[in-house]
């Protein structure tokens, strides 16, 4: 695959951080982090704080975003939705983190093209 043709920033829209389009770039960027990551738990996105969109030969979003720690454990574990976040302060751990997720709707595919967590 190609990369996207992008187009000039000021053509990025402010995008809802609570828009379903948004949340499923959040969570893409969330698996991608686990992926990458040696944690003995999964992460998942706690709070989108802003949200800009681009379209790009599909959708190019700019994400800052939270992702925190949860109970599950990488092993076994599939669905983020049944994983609450950690209580036990010792374990709790949240970041900071900026993504960009390129998403090409007509081809059912989905990139975390960038992710930054701190």
């Amino acid at each position: 695959m190609s990369q996207p043709l992008l187009g000039p920033m000021d053509k990025a829209a402010p995008g809802k951080t609570n828009d379903p389009d948004v949340l499923r770039a959040a969570r893409h960027s969330a698996e991608s982090f686990n992926n990458c990551s040696n944690d003995a738990f999964l992460f998942r996105e706690s709070r989108v704080s802003r949200a800009l969109v681009q379209i790009v030969k599909g959708l190019k979003f700019m994400l800052d975003m939270d992702i925190g720690r949860t109970t599950c454990k990488k092993t076994g574990h599939a669905n983020l939705d049944d994983c609450s976040f950690q209580t036990n302060r010792t374990l709790q751990w949240t970041l900071s983190c900026y993504s960009e997720v390129w998403v090409v709707p007509w081809l059912q595919t989905t990139e975390v093209s960038l992710l930054h967590c701190h």
